[in-house]
Parts: C-alpha cells; sequence; structure tokens
C-alpha cells in the first residue's frame, strides 16, 4: 500500500507542478518540477523518461 501512496503522492505533486508552470504563460510547453519535504526540488528535462511518466500521471489525474 505504501508505494501507492508514494506515487500518489508524486502524482498530487507533479499535477500541482504542471498546472503552477502552465499558468506562468513561459513558453507555453510543459514542464514537470518535483518538490521534496526538505524543500529541495527538482525539474525533469524534456525528454527525460521519468518526466514522460510524471506527465502521463499528471495528465490522467486532472482528465479525471
Amino acid at each position: 500500500m505504501r508505494p501507492v501512496r508514494r506515487l500518489l503522492g508524486l502524482a498530487a505533486i507533479a499535477a500541482g507542478a504542471w498546472w503552477l508552470f502552465g499558468r506562468r504563460g513561459r513558453g507555453g510547453g510543459e514542464r514537470v518540477a518535483v518538490g521534496y519535504a526538505d524543500g529541495s526540488a527538482v525539474t525533469l528535462e524534456e525528454g527525460a523518461p521519468q518526466r514522460e511518466r510524471m506527465l502521463e500521471i499528471a495528465r490522467a489525474a486532472l482528465a479525471r
């Protein structure tokens, strides 16, 4: 059950980041930023397999 929670948490973070970055209007492209509890963050570059997976999860969550 814990891995599912972690995946859902990451999906929520990715969806929130995607939504926030999308509202900024910078270039109109999709961006993925993952924030951690310690305050650090990572932005996944275009073409990274992890980025594509996070975008799929975020799109599915937002489509519901």
